[in-house]
């Protein structure tokens, strides 16, 4: 089966400057999604990359609306997911991420590694050095996605955790 984007990403070409760079960070953290991700959304799988404010996203608790999303490059601490890795078709392609991003389990290996039935676990705890592998020297640019409050979204079939956006509190 040939994994085509569908919906408004397909075919178009999207510039770069619709990639919103809303956050501040303070502290670097290698969560994130790298470019070329298949994203569920309301108008069908987009890229990673093409994601705006405001895009209504298909997450585990129905539809959300895509509050901001931060790009960052990052040199370290990646993960590869290959194919098939974490279930028939999940992911439906190589899938790469930061170290702390959350994928949720909810099959046989949530059970035997954690003792669970369902688990939300750094992408790092699952290396196995052959379908889950660490990327050493490699440069990428990860998205990292935020909402009201923290969801699990899909990602060429893989449930990723994404967190809520940090409001500050008023003296």
């Amino acid at each position: 089966m040939d994994r085509q984007p569908m919906g408004r990403a397909a075919g178009a070409n999207v510039p770069q400057e619709r990639v919103s760079y809303t956050l501040e960070t303070r502290q670097v953290v290698a969560t994130g999604l790298g470019m070329g991700a298949l994203v569920a959304t309301l108008d069908g799988m987009i890229p990673v990359e093409f994601l705006t404010p405001g895009e209504r996203m298909v997450t585990r608790a129905g539809l959300r609306v895509l509050r901001a999303v931060s790009a960052m490059p990052f040199v370290k601490r990646l993960v590869r997911v290959a194919p098939g890795a974490l279930g028939h078709d999940r992911p439906g392609q190589a899938l790469l991420l930061g170290a702390q991003t959350q994928v949720f389990l909810r099959d046989w290996r949530a059970q035997a590694l954690f003792g669970q039935r369902e688990a939300l676990v750094a992408v790092e705890r699952l290396v196995d050095g052959q379908f889950v592998t660490r990327i050493e020297g490699a440069r990428a640019r990860l998205y990292t996605l935020i909402f009201d409050e923290p969801e699990v979204i899909y990602a060429d079939g893989v449930e990723i955790g994404c967190g809520a956006m940090a409001v500050a509190s008023a003296k």
